[in-house]
């Protein structure tokens, strides 16, 4: 329920009926003013309903105008203020013996960097899982959790886009906005276009990710998308892994399962990827394919 009588910068019904006209079947999308955590409150749903032997119909979206106790990777917490940013979750349900999860997080990206980039914002891919603008600012964090459920694992993939957050908002000094890119005024940044685009993306994708067999991911056109605006790619950086230890080098490409492949010898499944700086490419040379060989 919309307590405060402000209109919500979504509304479902509308969104549900653009997304039909590209081609993309929402089942329900549920928004309101203010929710805890949109990933949470989409986990609980299913975990509820699942009770019952029936988890909620796949792409069902819990979405809010003001997320107030949200959390990112490794348990932190993250929060803007409120009607300033574009935040929702989607339930995914792959089909079983699925083992590409590291894509999807990918996927999500890729359909983010396509709606800014048609909001008028160039942006790319940080691996495993931002957004940046292409001067290296955080536009939008993606979380990606798996329920463990009787009839299989379902996905609840959460994301907070910067929409219409001033330089005051910023929740750190290497974070933008996309009123702040574009230079226009917040209340013109349109979440519901927005939304209805990434979707058109996203599920495209990940539908082509679920279905695609046997054969390596890697070749698919989704995955040809995703290494394109991805600048993590080529750059030397510093991976921060979960036991505390540390990894520097060149990223060279992705395995079959969406690892970074660091220096063409190691692959790095987690962690916190800091960029270092651009590779040097000695001129007259061809440099390294997205996935560490030669073009």
């Amino acid at each position: 329920m919309n307590s405060q009588h402000i209109p919500l910068l979504v509304d479902s019904a509308s969104v549900i009926r653009a997304a039909a006209d590209r081609g993309v079947s929402i089942p329900r999308l549920i928004w309101d003013d203010t929710c805890p955590s949109t990933n949470d409150e989409l986990a609980s749903l299913v975990r509820e309903q699942a009770v019952g032997g029936e988890a909620p119909a796949e792409f069902t979206i819990r979405g809010t105008d003001f997320q107030n106790s949200g959390h990112g990777r490794l348990g932190r917490t993250w929060t803007v203020p409120a009607r300033r940013s574009l935040t929702w979750s989607i339930l995914l349900t792959p089909p079983v013996g699925f083992s590409r999860w590291g894509w999807i997080p990918l996927i999500a990206g890729e359909a983010v960097r396509s709606a800014v980039a048609e909001a008028g914002v160039p942006a790319v891919i940080k691996w495993p899982n931002d957004v940046l603008t292409v001067d290296g600012k955080k536009l939008c964090g993606i979380l990606a959790r798996v329920e463990p459920l009787p009839q299989g694992p379902q996905i609840i993939l959460g994301m907070g886009l910067n929409t219409r957050l001033e330089p005051d908002d910023l929740p750190r000094a290497d974070a933008s906005s996309l009123a702040i890119e574009t230079g226009v005024d917040g209340s013109e940044i349109d979440h519901e276009a927005l939304l209805v685009s990434i979707l058109s993306t996203l599920i495209p994708c990940y539908r082509e990710l679920t279905e695609y067999g046997e054969t390596d991911f890697r070749d698919s056109p989704t995955a040809h998308r995703v290494r394109e605006h991805m600048v993590t790619l080529g750059t030397q950086v510093r991976v921060e892994k979960p036991d505390g230890s540390e990894l520097i080098g060149i990223a060279t490409g992705l395995d079959s399962g969406a690892d970074l492949i660091i220096d063409d010898r190691v692959s790095v499944s987690a962690g916190d990827v800091h960029h270092l700086r651009p590779v040097s490419i000695p001129p007259g040379t061809v440099p390294p394919g997205p996935d560490g060989g030669e073009h």
